[in-house]
C-alpha cells in the first residue's frame, strides 16, 4: 500500500510538473530547456470543394492528419513516400533551384527570338545564339529552323522546337521524359506547363 501511494504521488508530481510547463510556455510562448517548438503547417486539399486530406508538414516529414471517404486510398505507403520525397523537396527547396532553372530556360528562349530577329536567321554555333551552357543544337539549318535541346544535369529535358508556321519562324518548347528527377519536376510544374502548351495544343511563340 505504502508503493502504491508513493507511485500515485510521483504520477501526480509528473503531471503537475507538465501543467507547469506548459502554463508557463503559453505565457511566455517561447522555446526553453523542457519545451522545443518545430516549424509546422497544415494543409487541407479539397475535391470539387469536398474535403479530401490534412497533411501536416514540417522541415523533415510530411504526415496525414486526416482523410476523408473520398480520399481514403490515398493513405497507404505509395501516397507517404511520394509526400515525403518529390512533394517536400519541392516544398522545401529553399534555394529556389527550379524557379532558377525556369527563368534561365525563358532566357535561352528569349536569347533565341533576339537573335533571329536581328539576322533572320539561326547559327550552327549555338554559342552566336546564346550563352546558356544548357542549350545544345540537335539539329538546325540556319533559314528553315530546327531543334535545341535543353539540358538539366547534362540529360536532354527540354525540346525547343523552331520552324515556319503560316510563312513566320515560330517556337515552341515541350518537355521530354528522362529519369532525372529535377527534369522531371521542372517539365512537370504549372510555371512549366503554361509556358509549353494551352488546353487545346503547343503555344506558339513567333520570332518575326
Amino acid at each position: 500500500m505504502k508503493h502504491l501511494i508513493i507511485l500515485i504521488l510521483s504520477y501526480n508530481f509528473i503531471f503537475a510538473n507538465i501543467y507547469e510547463n506548459l502554463n508557463d510556455f503559453a505565457y511566455d510562448k517561447k522555446p526553453n530547456k523542457n519545451i522545443s517548438i518545430k516549424k509546422a503547417e497544415i494543409l487541407s486539399f479539397y475535391d470539387n470543394k469536398n474535403p479530401c486530406i490534412q497533411l501536416l508538414i514540417t522541415d523533415n516529414e510530411v504526415s496525414i492528419l486526416k482523410t476523408f471517404d473520398s480520399c481514403k486510398k490515398l493513405n497507404n505507403a505509395t501516397f507517404l513516400e511520394f509526400l515525403n520525397k518529390d512533394f517536400l523537396s519541392l516544398y522545401q527547396d529553399k534555394q529556389l533551384t527550379l524557379k532558377k532553372e525556369f527563368k534561365n530556360l525563358k532566357n535561352a528562349m528569349q536569347d533565341i527570338m533576339i537573335y533571329y530577329k536581328l539576322h533572320y536567321s539561326f547559327s550552327k554555333d549555338i554559342k552566336d545564339m546564346s550563352k546558356n551552357q544548357n542549350l545544345t543544337i540537335l539539329n538546325i539549318d540556319e533559314k528553315e529552323g530546327g531543334i535545341l535541346l535543353y539540358k538539366i544535369n547534362n540529360q536532354a529535358c527540354i525540346g525547343i522546337e523552331l520552324q515556319k508556321t503560316n510563312n513566320r519562324m515560330s517556337m515552341k518548347v515541350y518537355g521530354i521524359e528522362n529519369l532525372d528527377r529535377q527534369c522531371k519536376i521542372l517539365i512537370d510544374s504549372p510555371s512549366f506547363k503554361n509556358l509549353s502548351y494551352s488546353k487545346k495544343d503547343f503555344n506558339l511563340y513567333y520570332l518575326e
